[in-house]
């Protein structure tokens, strides 16, 4: 005589058996899901760029003259970028025109000069693309910015500040 049984009579055996020898045992299974959202991310220094003159190089001996910036450190601007997403993205400089108190224009943007990461100098202005990335960083990426200011001998005396914003953009589509 053939005795069919069960898979819960199984389960009830092995249950009674863990029961009489003492053993308890239980699981409990879960799904852990991770949402990691896909940005662009830029950090800079809480810095002014300055420029500072002083009698010992002010006024030069001929014009246009150019003087690096003092403030921050070396003239040199630290920008990291970090991004996860595929996709073109791009990261711009604007510079704006220097003022004076009351608003008006000293010194035109295009007479601030800076560079990216050693390469050739350009003038300031609008935004403009400093750097286009097709994939993700590898971490943060450093992009390390050099300011100038270029007088012509026709400036005001006065305290200025350059005013530069840096943005990070992704391509629309992505």
């Amino acid at each position: 005589m053939t005795h069919l049984r069960s898979p819960s009579f199984g389960r009830a055996l092995a249950a009674a058996f863990l029961i009489a020898t003492g053993t308890v045992w239980a699981q409990a299974t879960w799904t852990v899901e991770s949402l990691i959202p896909d940005l662009i991310s830029i950090r800079t220094p809480g810095s002014t760029i300055s420029f500072v003159l002083d009698a010992s190089s002010y006024p030069p001996e001929a014009f246009p003259a150019r003087y690096r910036a003092t403030v921050p450190e070396g003239g040199v601007l630290p920008v990291q970028v970090f991004t996860n997403a595929e996709g073109t993205w791009s990261l711009l400089l604007e510079i704006a025109d220097l003022r004076d108190d009351v608003g008006g224009t000293v010194v035109p943007a295009s007479q601030v000069l800076y560079r990216v990461n050693m390469g050739p100098w350009l003038r300031g202005g609008g935004p403009q693309i400093i750097h286009t990335g097709t994939v993700p960083t590898v971490g943060w990426q450093e992009f390390r910015i050099e300011f100038e200011l270029e007088l012509t001998g026709t400036e005001r005396a006065g305290a200025y500040v350059v005013d530069a914003a840096v943005s990070a953009i992704r391509e629309p589509g992505f």
